[in-house]
């Protein structure tokens, strides 16, 4: 299978709204971008592959974080994760996924130097915190995370540590990437990613509790506990809006851009259905995905970085109605 079929029907098949982000960037940004994701959706399906024993697991994912470091051979270790996993990965795209997960590690070993770099520090914090998860979250009943600390040590690993690689890539490829300094959009990065996640655990609040696991520390029930952390994701994603509106290329405004569209209307969906008891699980439809696509483009070809000022002011608007 060709690079652009593993960047292209093999992506897409495990990715739905960061698969329309890459196909906004330029060509030297997409490429390392979709290696990074190839390999954490790699290391997630290993993670969540919940009818494997959660110590075999974890085994692999520090198996596979070994390789990120090296230039070892894929086909012992692909032997092994056939024989953990089996049959027991429903989705025909991440089967998919995982036959060619080899070629995902060949491809990351082809890249530029400091782009190689990149990808390996991301893939590797990342699976870093998947193995903490798995670890974690090991006791008997609800676990629940004891601290702030620990929620955001983890948020920064699977995902604040991606704003920081986006940041990367976009200096690396083009220091003229944004009208902020390095150090500031670094920090707005993480801050972005940390809030695209409390956005999936806000989200997945009744999913993970069915599996033992609540992410939001506190006293509070968890049911309770929705309100305050939606209100910290959206101070997060207004942090990615004012990123969004720093960054100079327009098509990378657009990649940039819409996963905090489609974070901030899914806590609008998620705070909706909570306050009516019917719990946090929800999902914005592909139609509704296609129109803030759109709406996010327009954005980005608008003169200035005013359009995202406004989203932002909106996404404030609305937190003060919830303070």
């Amino acid at each position: 299978m060709s690079r652009a079929e593993l960047g292209g029907a093999i992506l897409k098949d495990v990715s739905r709204s960061f698969y329309l982000s890459l196909r906004f960037l330029p060509r030297g940004f997409r490429e390392p971008a979709s290696v990074g994701y190839l390999l954490a959706r790699i290391s997630d399906t290993i993670a969540d592959a919940g009818e494997a024993p959660v110590t075999d697991r974890k085994d692999l994912l520090d198996e596979f974080r070994g390789l990120l470091g090296e230039d070892a051979s894929w086909d012992r270790f692909q032997e092994r994760l056939s024989g953990v996993l089996g049959k027991r990965l429903p989705h025909p795209g991440e089967a998919a996924l995982l036959a060619r997960a080899g070629e995902c590690l060949d491809w990351m070993r082809a890249l530029d130097g400091w782009k190689q770099a990149a990808v390996r520090e991301v893939a590797g914090h990342i699976t870093e915190g998947q193995g903490w998860d798995l670890q974690r979250f090991a006791g008997e009943g609800v676990v629940r995370l004891d601290s702030e600390g620990e929620l955001d040590r983890y948020t920064y690993l699977v995902a604040g540590s991606v704003g920081e690689f986006w940041t990367t890539l976009g200096f690396g490829t083009d220091a003229d990437f944004a009208a902020l300094g390095r150090m500031e959009m670094q920090a707005l990065g993480c801050n972005y990613g940390k809030g695209l996640q409390l956005v999936n655990i806000v989200r997945d609040l009744d999913e993970d509790a069915r599996k033992g696991r609540c992410y939001l520390p506190g006293p509070a029930p968890p049911a309770e506990a929705v309100g305050p952390w939606s209100r910290r994701a959206r101070r997060f994603l207004q942090e990615g809006l004012r990123y969004t509106g720093a960054v100079r290329g327009k098509r990378l405004r657009a990649a940039t851009g819409l996963p905090a569209m489609i974070g901030l209307r899914t806590l609008d969906l998620a705070e909706a259905a909570a306050a009516e008891g019917g719990g946090t699980r929800v999902k914005v439809s592909r139609a509704e995905v296609r129109r803030l696509a759109w709406a996010t483009l327009r954005a980005a070809l608008a003169p200035g970085s005013d359009p995202w000022a406004r989203h932002s002011k909106v996404a404030d608007r609305r937190r003060e109605r919830h303070d």
